[in-house]
């Protein structure tokens, strides 16, 4: 697949997808970050089986081999950097960037040029109380890994485990997961109601889904106070 180009701040971020997976240009994101020495990121900072190598158009119109990054790479810089830009730079690429690939398979900036899909048919079955109450269980077993994940990233981090990245990004995935399906089942579950004492683990899964809360709606689900913050790491080549 040639590489697709998408715009943070006017400044251009090329993406490649190496097995189904998006991989950044180090060199974009070194420029956004102001990092001069992109080779020294590439062999001091980064995890080489994530660095990936395209032929993408240089200035001069000749064709460079090109370093790509996949996505805890990127997050390595990421939470590195001490800039104020950092944040913004991770929020476009998890509520912007991502989705959109995942979705579509290419970067569209305005919503309108995508072609509206036909309308999904209906499909209408019959459940009873019980069963729709193990939706319930589910969504809680899921909130649970979560919280989890949520509390083991910080000291991962602390003692520099590259399984901190990982803890991130799936605490994020999973958050989103739980404000789309509160979303589909929260209407479903209105009229149910459990008895604390009998059923102790379906009053608690139904009683956290329905005070789940979801900072902001729009192309998927935006968080902001449900997840660990990464504290940035002193590193010369983000500054």
């Amino acid at each position: 697949m040639s590489n697709q180009i998408f715009n943070f701040n006017s400044n251009p971020v090329r993406i490649e997808i190496f097995d189904n997976q998006p991989h950044f240009c180090l060199l974009d994101v070194c420029g956004i970050f102001e990092i001069q020495n992109s080779r020294r990121v590439q062999s001091q900072m980064l995890d080489p089986q994530g660095v990936r190598l395209a032929y993408t158009l240089a200035k001069d119109e000749r064709q460079r081999r090109t370093a790509f990054i996949n996505e805890p790479n990127l997050y390595r810089i990421i939470f590195r950097s001490e800039k104020p830009i950092a944040k913004e730079f991770q929020n476009w690429v998890f509520e912007e960037v991502l989705p959109q690939i995942r979705k579509t398979g290419q970067y569209a900036v305005q919503a309108e040029q995508l072609a509206l899909p036909e309308p999904e048919p209906l499909i209408s079955k019959s459940l009873t109380e019980s069963e729709w109450l193990q939706f319930a269980g589910h969504w809680f077993a899921l909130y649970n890994a979560l919280d989890l994940l949520a509390e083991l990233e910080q000291p991962l981090q602390a003692i520099g485990s590259r399984f901190a990245v990982t803890a991130y990004t799936h605490a994020r995935e999973y958050a989103n997961n739980l404000g789309l399906m509160k979303r589909i089942l929260e209407p479903m579950l209105a009229e149910f109601e459990v008895d604390p004492i009998d059923e102790p683990f379906k009053f608690n899964a139904l009683k956290t889904l329905r005070e789940f809360k979801v900072k902001g709606l729009a192309n998927g689900v935006k968080l902001s106070n449900q997840l660990p913050k990464p504290k940035p790491v002193k590193n010369y080549a983000a500054r």
